[in-house]
């Protein structure tokens, strides 16, 4: 279908339909044709979630297609007083006006239909809408659906290929980011399109630097949301490669672009910082960087490099492979490395373990010699104190001297397969600390550990009684109501935000637990899990706010990957591990909570290093607030 560049109006004292001649008579038939009508699709039209604000699917008569309306919401400060209200309703009018030329000459858009504006008192509310594309994603959604490598790749290549059509169709996009891109198909067929073109400005030529700015803005919204890690240099560099076609000349002009937004990648994470402290001190010390480039670098590395924490633990769970890969290959090692590094740079005062310890049937006596040090001593060598009865038999396994390791307390929970083996939970409880003496666990469902002043950790066995409602109120409750606080931390292996499938839970353990959570009535501000072999965070509203962390890719990552969950903050199918730190004084006290994403293996962990994928501040009643990421998402130079 040809569209035509030029939109037909339709409008009264207060309303405006601007529409694609194709769609006139579909709209009419929607009853669309004025503000009554309109008000009436809103209502009836179904409520989907996409972008700033809700979206709504309305039938198309004789279409056979379905008509897809968002709201032309002002983004930033402003946007949270005017919505979609503006002074007049031009700018949507105009922003079709630019789609229909840009579709004409090849841009990679979904149809465009209407721009329709409505008066609300002295101001215009305004909506966009174009033909729904049913089996597309946004690009934040698809990432977080765990594409396999293989898609990965495709989608690199349909991205470069689609922003240079874009581009090269002749508009700088202005707004680039995960949330304005679409993924539609599956592996070689993958194609990409762009949607929100309200800051896009048509150009007679996009310029090198115009089209690397367009990079720079999705490379920094891959940034805040976590993702950078997934989307490596290999990404990179397949979709610069699909987007230069061979065309050397422009990748040196890109390149050569690249330095300012180098610069400007620096100012925003600096501006995210600020943000995530929101503090007046912060706010004047970044003045100080932005303004005099000469105290720039003092500034950024006091920001950088805040005040030793007061106590700090590392978390992972399901890490107990029984040794079916090479070592050069084999997860556990590469997480443990990065674990150990991260010790190294910042202490840490102990190491919690949040079940399958063990993989596939936990512990026996047969083997318990050997999987102790396989899968605790060599990979975890620099936390251990082996000065236990039995220590002599496994300390061969260590390749740290005494001088080297730093010994902290290591608490376990038990996974539901630690459970499979009869003497499993026996010898994790009663053997372990024979050879591991600082290795300590709960004798029944629960255990209450104060770790710190004013840090207690509530171990919690939730494979016991998975299916005992009675005994998880029973215990749980008691627990945490005998921890003293004010800062509780519940350590289990079972999520309680999510089913087993990644899914809102209806009833059962996850919903039992979080009721005895409200009914204690002190707060408790943080849960570590494992079981879903990923990295994932939820803030969690009611009964009770607090942050729910899923550090389960000890020793390798898989779906379960949680998505379309409301209270997901963050999610990554990667190895990594979690560092929980207590910052601050009196009022101002908090946890910070960061993940760390590893490379799959112990030689390119050692190369890379470890990256944090997401970072949180929880308060005294587990309000949850999310944290900027230092890292570098930006185009490849090479």
């Amino acid at each position: 279908m040809k569209t035509a560049s030029i939109p037909v109006t339709l409008r009264t004292s207060n309303y405006r339909l601007s529409a694609n001649s194709d769609f006139l008579d579909a709209l009419e038939g929607a009853g669309l044709r004025d503000a009554a009508g309109f008000a009436k699709v809103l209502r009836s039209g179904r409520e989907l979630p996409g972008g700033r604000g809700p979206q709504r699917l309305v039938e198309l008569p004789g279409t056979g297609a379905m008509l897809r309306l968002r709201e032309a919401r002002r983004g930033g400060v402003i946007g949270r007083f005017l919505a979609s209200r503006y002074l007049s309703p031009i700018r949507v009018a105009r922003e079709l006006e630019l789609w229909l030329v840009l579709c004409e000459r090849g841009a990679p858009l979904p149809t465009p239909v209407a721009a329709i504006s409505r008066r609300r008192g002295v101001l215009w509310e305004s909506h966009f809408g174009t033909l729904d594309r049913p089996e597309s994603l946004d690009g934040l959604a698809w990432l977080r659906a765990s594409p396999s490598p293989e898609a990965l790749r495709h989608a690199a290549r349909a991205l470069g290929a689609g922003l240079r059509r874009f581009h090269d169709a002749g508009a700088a996009h202005g707004d680039l980011n995960l949330r304005n891109v679409l993924f539609e198909g599956d592996a070689a067929g993958l194609r990409c399109f762009f949607i929100d073109l309200a800051h896009a400005h048509p150009l007679r030529l996009v310029s090198a630097p115009e089209r690397m700015r367009d990079w720079m803005r999705l490379a920094r919204s891959i940034e805040k949301c976590g993702l950078a890690p997934m989307l490596g240099v290999r990404f990179r560099a397949l979709a610069l490669s699909a987007y230069c076609a061979g065309d050397r000349g422009l990748r040196k002009a890109l390149l050569a672009s690249s330095r300012r937004e180098h610069r400007r990648l620096v100012r925003h994470r600096l501006g995210w910082r600020i943000a995530g402290r929101a503090t007046v001190g912060g706010v004047l010390l970044a003045s100080v960087a932005l303004v005099a480039p000469g105290c720039g670098d003092p500034a950024l590395s006091a920001l950088e490099s805040p005040r030793s924490p007061d106590w700090s633990i590392l978390a992972v769970g399901d890490t107990g492979r029984a040794g079916v890969r090479a070592d050069w290959i084999e997860g556990q090692l590469a997480v443990a490395g990065a674990m150990t590094r991260e010790a190294r740079r910042a202490p840490v005062d102990g190491l919690l373990f949040l079940g399958d310890n063990f993989y596939d049937r936990g512990l026996s006596e047969a083997d318990l010699v050997k999987r102790i040090r396989v899968n605790l001593v060599r990979p975890y060598c620099h936390f251990l104190a082996l000065a236990g009865p039995r220590s002599a038999e496994v300390a061969a396994a260590c390749p740290l001297a005494a001088e080297q390791r730093r010994p902290v307390p290591l608490f376990a929970v038990l996974g539901n397969h630690d459970l499979e083996g009869p003497e499993s939970v026996r010898l994790q409880r009663e053997a372990i600390p024979r050879f591991l003496p600082d290795w300590r666990m709960s004798e029944g469902l629960t255990r209450v550990v104060e770790l710190h002043p004013g840090v207690s950790l509530i171990l919690f066995e939730s494979e016991i009684a998975i299916d005992d409602r009675a005994a998880i109120h029973r215990e749980l409750l008691a627990a945490i109501r005998s921890a003293r606080g004010p800062w509780r931390i519940l350590a289990t292996h079972r999520p309680i935000a999510t089913d087993d499938f990644g899914r809102p839970p209806k009833g059962g353990y996850p919903d039992w637990v979080r009721d005895v959570i409200a009914e204690a009535a002190v707060p408790v501000q943080l849960v570590l899990c494992g079981h879903h072999h990923s990295l994932q965070a939820f803030a969690l509203g009611g009964p009770t706010p607090l942050l729910q962390i899923g550090a389960g890719s000890g020793s390798r990552a898989e779906p379960p990957l949680a998505t379309g969950h409301a209270d997901l903050r963050y999610s990554n199918q990667t190895l990594g591990f979690v560092r929980v730190d207590l910052r601050g004084e009196q009022e101002d006290e908090r946890l910070e909570v960061t993940l760390y994403t590893v490379p799959p293996w112990p030689w390119l962990e050692r190369m890379l290093g470890h990256r944090p994928g997401a970072r949180f501040s929880v308060d005294g009643s587990g309000r949850v607030e999310s944290l900027p990421v230092l890292d570098d998402g930006s185009l490849p130079d090479a």
